[in-house]
């Protein structure tokens, strides 16, 4: 594991899941790894598309269709690192689960506040551990331009991460309010 990824892993309060495919990722070689993490911005492009066109009003949606755009970019320029790298190149498939596929596998909906903060928690979990491989990319890279966009996308993908955060703890806060009050309401009903 680099040095940068073992600093990260220290640093940030990260779960399990994201702690072992950053060590996984950490083990695959850099063509490997750039592939992945052109998957990686693919599939945060679905899942906030998906946010952005099935959040219902009060919801940040625009927020959400910014960060497609954002996401998009760091595609375009991941591309063009693989591409300068390994000019007759296709990326390789990569033996990870995408989180598109963790959506798809639940049959995954909008429908309540619950279902919002598990897709938010989706969305974290990505964040966390694209910003972990792009810390781990800067670090492999040996041309500074390359160098400087890996560490500008872990910093794009650590406020993504924040803004995440917060939409999380504001409507877990609404959700444990209505647990709390429903609680309230059966004790009173006895």
């Amino acid at each position: 594991m680099s040095r940068a990824l073992d600093m990260f892993m220290k640093k940030v309060s990260i779960n399990e899941t994201v702690r072992k495919t950053l060590n996984e990722v950490s083990k695959r070689s850099l063509r490997e790894i750039l592939a992945y993490m052109i998957r990686g911005e693919k599939d945060a492009t679905s899942l906030y598309s998906f946010l952005h066109e099935n959040l219902p009003e009060g919801y940040p949606g625009e927020i959400f269709k910014k960060f497609v755009k954002i996401e998009a970019e760091h595609d375009r320029k991941i591309m063009g690192i693989f591409r300068s790298l390994f000019p007759a190149e296709e990326p390789p498939e990569v033996p990870f689960k995408s989180w598109v596929e963790v959506l798809a596998e639940g049959d995954f909906r909008l429908r309540s506040v619950e279902d919002y903060l598990k897709a938010l928690e989706i969305a974290m979990d990505a964040e966390q551990l694209s910003e972990g491989v792009y810390t781990m990319l800067a670090e492999m890279m040996e041309d500074s331009t390359q160098r400087h966009t890996m560490e500008e996308l872990a910093r794009d993908e650590r406020e993504h991460y924040e803004f995440l955060k917060k939409e999380y703890d504001f409507y877990s806060k609404i959700e444990a309010r209505k647990a709390l009050d429903e609680l309230v309401r059966g004790i009173k009903g006895r």
